[in-house]
Parts: C-alpha cells; structure tokens; sequence
C-alpha cells in the first residue's frame, strides 16, 4: 500500500483528534456545575442538534466544495460565484425553515420525549433548551456553506482555522457563561446547560465573522476574474440540480448515523419508566451514556473520520484504473491498520473503565458510570469499524446498496430496544447499538466482497494476534497484586497511576507484536527498522 494513504489518513486522524481533545474539556466542568442529573437535558438537545444539523448542512457543504472546485479549474468563475450564492443561500433558507417548525414544535416534542413521569419544571427546561438551539440551527449549515466554498478553493488554512475558533469560541462559552450563570449569579444548574446550547451557535457567530475578514482577498480575487471573463455563469436551474444530486444521498447517510441516538434519546425515559425504572435513574443513565461515556468513545472514533476521507482518492484511482489487485491490497490493509490500533484502545478502556471514568467525571455515581462504560466499549469499536467500512462501500460505487444497509440498520436497532432494555436495562441501549452497528459491518464487508471478490481471511488470521497482544498486554494488572492498586479518593493519584499501568500495557503491547510479526506484516518494517526512524527524528529534534 502506499504510504501515502496511511499517512494521510493517519495525520488526518491526529488533526481531528487534536479537536475532540478541546471538545473533552468542556464536559468535566459542565457536569461539576450543571450536575450529573441535568446531563440527560443537554445529551437530549444535542441529539436534536445533531439530527437536524444532518438534515440542514450535512451532504450540502460537500457538494459545494466539489462544484467550487470543479468549475474553478475550468476557469468558469462566474459559475463559481453562483455555486457560493445558491449554496449558502439554500442552506440559510433552509436552516430557517427548519428553526421555525422546531421552535413551534419545541413544547409538545419536550412532553413526548420526557414521558407521563415528568415534572412540569423538567419539560419547561428542556422547551427551553430546544428554544435556544434554534440560534445554533440557523448559524452552523451557514457556516458550513462558507467553509465548502473555501475547501473548493482549496484554502484549507482558512477552513481549519474556522473549526478551530469554533471550537475555542464554544467550549471557552460552555465554561465562562455556565460559571457565571451558576456560580456567581446564583442561577439554577441547568442554566449550565442552557449556555452549553448557546455556545454552539455563538462558535459559529465568531468563525462566520473570522471567515468574512480573513476571506475577502479570495473573493475579491474571484469577482476579479469573473469580471474579466466573457464566459457566462452555468443556468441557476442546472447548478441547483448538480448540488442536490451530489449533496443529497451523503444527507441521508448522515441522516442515518444519527437515528440510534435519536432513538435512545426519544424513547428510553418514557419506556424505562414503564418498566419500573425511575424516572430520574433513567435521566441520570442516559446523560452519563450520551455525554459522559461518548465524549470519551469518540476519542479512538477519530480514526472513522481520518480513514473515511483518506481512503477515497486511493480507491478511487484503483477502480478507475480497473487494478483490482492493489483495491484489493487497500482494502484488507485499511482494516488491518485500523484494527491493529482500535483492538487495544479498546482492550484497555475495557480493563481500566473504572478509574478513567473517575479520572474524567470524579466519584459521584462511580459505580452506575463504570457499569455504563464498560458496555459502551462494545460500540466504541463497532461504531469506529462501521462508518469506514460504509464509506468504502460508498466509494466502490455500492451506494444504493449502502443507504438499504443502513435503513436497515435502523429498524434493527428500533426493534432491538425495547427488548434489549428489558433485558439489560440502561445498557440496553448499548447492546441495541451494537447489534444495528453490527449489521451494517457484516453486510457492507459481504457487499465489497461480492463486487469485488475480496478476501478476508488474512484480515481474521492478523486480528486474532492482536486480540493476543491485547490480552498480553493485561499483564500489568498482576501489579495490583502487589498492593499498588488505584485510589479513588484522589484524582492526580488515580491519574499517576493510571500513566504507569497504561505505559506498561503499550510497550507489552508493541512487543508482543512485533514478535507476532504484525508491523512487519502490515508496514513491512522491522523492529530495528522503526528503532532507526525513531533514533533519526530525535536527532533532527
């Protein structure tokens, strides 16, 4: 495989790591000021966020950034300049449609989320909430409409600067303004959560204002050119067709990986409930799955968005070129690599669940928040594997067949909660989950398979030495043994700890691979070979 792939998709994972690292930091002190009970409102909102963020920017955005660039090298910069204003003028219009039926819906959709059990003052706060998301609603797809148009560009300078003030803007929002709402104003707790609403669309206030001044000399240059040329502008009709031809189907795919959120989100209290789980057990278990332990899943789930959007040239070049001898090679090392850092990761939130959930959320509800990640572990992997296994199919031409896979999905998984939790209770959402994810990574892979007549039986040989080097490198638990156990009274200790156990599970676990031969097989180096690339860059350091 060429390294360029792996490299590419491996820096684009590190870069989008680097983001979810600042979204991690807003979440410990949102539940030390709004409580772990009110996390349940704001994993609510934000499911509806993100549902109707998928429905009014996702897919949109894409599409403008490929007609941008498609008819910039053709020179054709009036067309250009009526790709940005259809574009941008489409998803404002149609952001605001959306706000305003969500707005009007806001009370009686609060009633049926919450169930019979609830309080007036809880549907009054979370009508509240779905009150302030309208300002995020009709800022983001804007947003996102100005950053396609400078992807096309390709003035990615200026598009990753406006996802990162975004991201400052809002998390330094959720802290400030929760800490003087809650702590110096004396307002109620959920106002935290009221202003973790806010801050989204306030990040985007600020990137829109960011792209506009930092934008000008690109648009100035654009309308200098268009001016200059005699070539008309493409009919308005014919553009609009090409955006929601391109935009639409990765709409509904988007649309798609919200809906077990969403399913968790509208049905789990009301049904909970009915079956004698309390009401505030219930609020209480589904904040800590949907903010809680997701916050920390989507960690090792970078590697979905890296992969996803570095394997797209590479196979798209194989099946243009009818090589399917080298599609086949991505393919299999994809996986390979993936799983090869996806396996441990996992492993290892699985046998320290405990105190990094301390680590990140302290003592209150410990033992509940514990129980909930270990069974959010199963998902973490399942919804890393799926969405770059999907995107492969994607991009082998296999998308009708991809869009019926996840509608499937999505029956699977509503058909699979109401017994699932009956079972399990609030991890029955998980096991919901996992079982949908599941079908979808059974069913893509069988679809590649039959397109393309690739194998994946060196995939399953590989994975079997890795789940060994993950189950070797447990071996520093036998410390615990020797009384040097965690401490759960205090964090730094905990932490401390945890650097030491975590140290020894990695180098455990690069050993016992490399004398499994899995980097040698994967990257075709040696030991020596990496010791040497490593020796080397400390000395240019």
């Amino acid at each position: 495989m060429k390294r360029s792939l792996l490299t590419g998709a491996l820096a684009g994972s590190f870069g989008i790591f680097i983001s979810k690292l600042l979204g991690l930091f807003y979440v410990v002190p949102l539940n030390s000021l709004a409580g772990e009970a009110n996390m349940a409102f704001y994993s609510i909102t934000y499911t509806y966020y993100d549902l109707l963020l998928k429905i009014c920017g996702a897919g949109i955005p894409f599409a403008i950034a490929a007609l941008i660039a498609k008819y910039y090298s053709r020179n054709d910069y009036k067309t250009v300049l009526l790709v940005k204003k259809l574009g941008a003028s489409f998803l404002l219009g149609l952001s605001f449609i959306v706000a305003v039926i969500f707005f009007f819906i806001s009370g009686p959709l609060a009633s049926m989320v919450l169930g019979d059990k609830a309080s007036p003052d809880d549907i009054r706060s979370l009508q509240n909430l779905f009150y302030i998301l309208c300002f995020a609603l009709m800022t983001v797809p804007f947003l996102s409409a100005l950053r396609g148009y400078y992807q096309g560009l390709k003035l990615l300078k200026e598009y990753a600067a406006s996802q990162v003030i975004e991201q400052l803007v809002r998390v330094s929002g959720i802290v400030f303004l929760g800490y003087l709402f809650v702590k110096l104003l004396n307002f109620d707790s959920i106002w935290a959560i009221y202003m973790a609403i806010f801050a989204a669309g306030l990040g985007a206030v600020f990137a829109i204002i960011y792209v506009f001044l930092t934008g000008k000399k690109a648009d100035q240059d654009v309308s200098d050119k268009a001016l200059k040329t005699t070539k008309e502008a493409r009919d308005a009709k014919s553009i609009m067709r090409e955006l929601l031809s391109l935009g639409i189907p990765y709409m509904v795919i988007s649309f798609l990986g919200t809906t077990s959120g969403l399913i968790n989100s509208n049905f789990f209290i009301d049904f909970a409930t009915t079956i004698g789980i309390d009401y505030d057990e219930a609020m209480l278990a589904l904040g800590i799955l949907q903010v809680n332990c997701n916050k920390i899943a989507a960690i090792p789930q970078v590697l979905t968005l890296g992969f996803s959007a570095g394997l797209v040239p590479y196979l798209t070049e194989a099946l243009e070129a009818n090589n399917y001898k080298v599609l086949r090679t991505y393919v299999n090392q994809i996986l390979e690599t993936v799983l090869f850092i996806l396996i441990p990761i996992v492993v290892w939130l699985l046998i320290y669940a405990r105190p990094v959930y301390f680590i990140m959320y302290g003592g209150q509800n410990l033992d509940l928040g514990t129980d909930i990640f270990l069974f959010s572990c199963i998902t973490t992997f399942t919804d890393t594997i799926a969405p770059i296994i999907s995107s492969m199919c994607m991009t082998l031409r296999q998308k009708k067949m991809t869009i019926i896979v996840l509608i499937i999905s999505t029956v699977v998984k509503l058909v699979a909660f109401f017994p699932c939790v009956m079972l399990f209770g609030a991890n029955g959402m998980t096991v919901s989950t996992a079982i949908a994810t599941t079908v979808v990574i059974i069913s893509c892979l069988y679809i590649i398979n039959r397109a393309y007549s690739i194998r994946y039986q060196r995939v399953v040989k590989r994975v079997l030495y890795m789940v060994i080097a993950a189950v070797v490198s447990m071996l520093p638990l036998l410390l615990g043994l020797l009384g040097f156990g965690f401490n759960y009274d205090n964090r730094i200790i905990c932490i401390i700890i945890l650097a030491v156990y975590g140290s020894a599970s990695l180098a455990i676990y690069i050993a016992a691979s490399f004398f499994l031969g899995l980097p040698q097989a994967l990257w075709h180096k040696s030991f020596k070979d990496v010791c040497a690339e490593i020796k080397g860059k400390l000395r240019r350091i």
